[in-house]
C-alpha cells in the first residue's frame, strides 16, 4: 500500500529498516531522542494545543503556497532540515534530498556533519536549486573554513550556524552519548566527510571506517560539541559574506542576542528533541521568538515535530516564514528512494493547501495569528 501520510511513511520506514539486519541501526538513529524523550515527544504533541479559528467565505480555488526566504522564491514554505542518515540509505547520500527539494522548488539545508563531501553534493544536485549550508562551529577552525569556503564556492545562499550543541546529550534509554544501537557499526568511505581534521591531524579517507569510530565516544564528539563562544561566532562571521542564520533558538532573550549579533534569520528548533530535554516544544517557543525580533528584518523559521499540513499552517500562523522537516525525508528515502522524499514534500504541500482553504486563506500572506488560538484561551471563557 502506498504511503498517503507522513505517519504512513514513518511506519513503513520502521518496518522496512527494522527487518534488514544491515539497516536496523539506521532506524534506531532516525528515531532516537535525547534525555528522557520529553521534548522529543512534546514537539509533536504540542501542535494539538493550538486550535484553528477559520474564516468563512474567503477561500479561493486558485491558492498559492509560494513565499520567499532571504529574498529568494520558493514554491512551498516547507524545506528540508539538516540531518544525518542519508548516506547509509543511498549511495548519493544528502544529494537525494537536495534533488527532491529542487524538484519541489523549495530549499534544503546541508549538514556539516554528514557523510557526503560538500563538493560532491554540489556536483550531484541541480545548480538551479536553493541550498543553505549548516555549520557546527568546530573545535578545529580548519573544519569550519572548509564548510564556509565550499559553501560560497558551491553557490549556497546562507550559512546556518547551530547554537544549541555545546556538549553531546545522552540517548534515551541508553545512558550513553551515542548515535543509536547498531548505527555505529555501519561502515562508509567518507563518514563525517566534511570534518577534515580530527585531533589536529588531516584525516585519511582511503579506507572505509565505521561511524562509531567517529561518533560513539570517538573524536567527532569533541570536535563537534566543543562549547563554542560568542567570540568563535564572531570569527565565523568574519570568514564569510553569506547571511548567517542561528539554528536552535527557543527564547526571546536568545533571539534578541542573535539580533544584536547581526543574524539574517533564526530557526526556532529543539534539535529534533535530541539535545537539552525539557525545553519548550518549538511551536510553543515560536511566538516568543517572533515577538522578540518584531520590527527587524530578521526572518524566523521553525523545525521540530511537523507531521501534517495542519502543523505547517499552525507554525505559519504563529509567525514562521517557513518550516523545515528532518525525520520525514529520511523516512521517505527509506521507503521509496529519492522519489519518497519528494512524495513527503508533496503530501505536506497538498495537506497545507487544503487546510489553508478550510481556514479561509488563499495565500501565505493571508495567514496570521487570528486563525489559531492556544487551547488555554478557551478555558478562560
Amino acid at each position: 500500500m502506498a504511503a498517503e501520510s507522513l505517519a504512513d511513511f514513518e511506519r513503513l520506514a520502521k518496518e522496512k529498516l527494522s527487518q534488514d539486519e544491515n539497516l536496523a541501526g539506521v532506524w534506531d538513529f532516525i528515531d532516537i531522542a535525547g534525555g528522557d524523550g520529553q521534548t522529543y515527544e512534546d514537539s509533536k504533541l504540542a501542535f494539538r494545543r493550538y486550535r484553528f479559528q477559520p474564516r468563512i467565505l474567503t477561500a479561493r480555488a486558485d491558492r498559492s503556497l509560494s513565499t520567499t526566504v532571504l529574498g529568494r522564491p520558493i514554491r512551498i514554505p516547507i524545506g528540508i532540515a539538516p540531518a544525518l542518515g542519508y548516506s547509509p540509505l543511498h549511495p548519493d547520500g544528502d544529494a537525494t534530498a537536495g534533488r527532491a527539494a529542487a524538484k519541489a522548488q523549495t530549499l534544503m539545508i546541508l549538514t556539516s556533519a554528514g557523510d557526503q563531501p560538500i563538493e560532491e553534493f554540489v556536483e550531484k544536485v541541480p545548480a538551479s536549486g536553493l541550498y543553505w549550508a549548516q555549520l557546527y562551529p568546530f573545535k578545529d577552525r580548519r573544519n569550519s573554513q572548509h564548510i564556509i569556503k565550499n559553501a560560497e564556492k558551491g553557490g549556497f545562499k546562507a550559512l546556518v550556524v547551530t547554537v544549541d550543541t555545546p556538549v553531546p546529550q545522552k540517548v534515551l534509554g541508553s545512558g550513553v552519548e551515542r548515535m543509536g544501537p547498531g548505527y555505529g557499526d555501519i561502515r562508509l568511505k567518507t563518514p563525517a566527510a566534511n570534518i577534515r581534521f580530527l585531533d589536529g591531524k588531516e584525516r585519511d579517507f582511503s579506507k572505509e571506517q565505521a561511524l562509531g569510530d567517529i561518533w560513539n565516544g570517538g573524536p567527532g564528539l569533541t570536535e563537534t560539541f566543543c562549547c563554542p563562544s560568542w567570540e568563535e561566532l564572531r570569527w565565523v562571521k568574519s570568514q564569510t559574506k553569506l547571511p548567517i542564520i542561528f539554528k536552535g533558538v527557543v527564547t526571546a532573550e536568545a533571539a534578541r542576542q542573535a539580533a544584536a549579533f547581526g543574524v539574517s534569520g533564526i530557526i526556532v528548533s529543539a534539535h529534533g528533541g535530541r539535545m537539552l530535554d525539557g525545553i519548550p516544544a518549538p511551536i510553543d517557543a515560536l511566538p516568543e521568538v517572533v515577538d522578540a525580533v518584531k520590527g527587524t528584518d530578521i526572518e524566523v523559521y521553525m523545525d521540530g515535530g511537523i507531521r501534517t499540513g495542519n502543523d505547517v499552517l499552525k507554525a505559519l500562523a504563529l509567525g514562521a516564514r517557513a518550516v523545515f522537516i528532518g525525520k520525514p525525508p529520511l523516512c521517505g528515502l527509506a521507503v521509496n528512494g529519492e522519489e519518497g522524499i519528494y512524495e513527503v514534500l508533496k503530501i505536506l504541500e497538498n495537506e497545507l493547501s487544503t487546510s489553508m482553504a478550510l481556514c479561509g486563506c488563499s495565500t501565505i500572506e493571508e495567514i496570521d495569528r487570528s486563525i489559531v488560538k492556544h487551547e488555554s484561551e478557551f478555558n478562560r471563557r
